[in-house]
């Protein structure tokens, strides 16, 4: 036992002296990427965030107090994985709304090339290693239920500035990738595009909500119910070009009940949360 401790405190101090030097992110073409460093993830359910720091063949996952920064536990996993990134400002994912379920992920090939992406479920509180998900393909992580026991995953079709995905959900306690997509049942197709360009959730983690970003469309919000497994496209009266919109952020307000979408500090649109009726306000 003293053997695998000062393993791990060792690994840690140079995966610390690495992070020192600046957070790894990104390095995915087609998605925000993963981040090892930085401020990891967290949730209201617990005062920790959980952060991955690499080392050269392994990385470890480690849960920090956020106040005063002690690490309550750690593990190391092999290979490169990281904390998903769900959107492009920045935004963090992989702990469930309950805060007993940890995903973490590393990158794939490129959509359309041969290859397998990874995804490592953890027991946050024990960090017990839950399952091991590989996927054909070009894939990354979008959301998780509230229970832990669903994971949603995008799936990468093509790359660029409009790229093509799908939505998928893998269940956790059956062990495999449902075949159906999550879709907006009004829209026209499975298939959707766009850059996800910020993400705000409700206090539980049920809800997920992203603004995507489109070239020559309006942005729209993708409001995901991972508890049900039910998906809302929802068009924002913007007319804004591809990079602006990329500036935009969301913010959920009023107890839950408004999606507030700003451009800087300006409070462009608001959106109830329970009809999805959407209101342009004046600048």
């Amino acid at each position: 036992m003293k053997l695998v401790v000062t393993s791990i405190a060792a690994a840690f101090a140079v995966a610390a002296t690495v992070a020192a030097a600046g957070a790894h992110a990104n390095g995915s073409p087609y998605s925000p990427g993963l981040v090892q460093g930085s401020d990891g993830v967290h949730t209201s359910t617990a005062p920790v965030r959980y952060v991955a720091l690499g080392t050269e063949r392994s990385t470890i996952v480690a849960a920090i107090r956020l106040r005063g920064g002690r690490v309550m536990r750690s593990r190391i996993l092999r290979g490169i994985w990281g904390i998903p990134i769900v959107s492009y400002d920045g935004s963090t994912g992989g702990i469930s709304g309950d805060g007993r379920t940890l995903v973490v992920a590393s990158y794939g090939p490129l959509p359309g090339e041969p290859g397998t992406t990874s995804f490592t479920v953890l027991a946050a509180k024990s960090f017990k290693k839950l399952r091991t998900v590989k996927l054909e393909g070009a894939w990354s992580y979008d959301a998780i239920s509230p229970d832990g026991s669903r994971v949603y995953l995008i799936e990468h079709l093509s790359a660029g500035p409009n790229p093509r995905y799908r939505v998928r959900v893998f269940d956790l306690r059956a062990g495999r990738l449902l075949s159906q997509s999550v879709i907006d049942k009004a829209a026209s197709e499975a298939i959707m595009r766009g850059q996800p360009a910020t993400r705000a959730s409700s206090a539980d983690g049920r809800w997920a909500y992203t603004l995507y970003a489109r070239q020559k469309h309006a942005p729209f919000v993708h409001a995901l119910d991972t508890a049900r497994r039910q998906a809302y496209c929802i068009d924002l009266p913007l007319d804004l070009g591809q990079p602006q919109q990329m500036a935009l952020r969301l913010k959920v307000g009023a107890g839950g009940r408004e999606l507030i979408v700003r451009k800087g500090g300006t409070r462009v649109a608001t959106m109830n949360t329970k009809t999805f009726v959407v209101r342009a306000e004046e600048s």
